[in-house]
């Protein structure tokens, strides 16, 4: 299989500094070159915008999303999918 996920978390006081971005764009750039991947996926609840701009600044494309599919805290969430293809990152 020849396909990842990827997720970030950014402590609150280093948010908003582009933290999140460099470190997807460096993850992304490694993941593809080193395991030779076709395909990073990233899923995130509906509700974090922050992490979505991420993703769009790093050149992932938004696939959908995912509906009631996360149960955390005795709460379901909408999750959003998000991935990037070998090809689109140029490697």
């Amino acid at each position: 299989m020849q396909e990842a996920e990827a997720g970030y978390i950014v402590a609150e006081q280093a948010r908003g500094r582009g933290v999140a971005t460099r470190a997807l764009r460096l993850l992304t750039a490694w993941a593809f070159d080193e395991f030779r991947l076709e395909r990073i996926e990233l899923l995130m609840s509906a509700e974090n915008h922050g992490s979505e701009l991420v993703a769009q600044r790093c050149g992932y494309t938004r696939e959908g999303v995912l509906r009631s599919i996360y149960f955390k805290q005795g709460m379901r969430d909408d999750t959003i999918v998000y991935s990037m293809l070998r090809h689109e990152h140029g490697t």
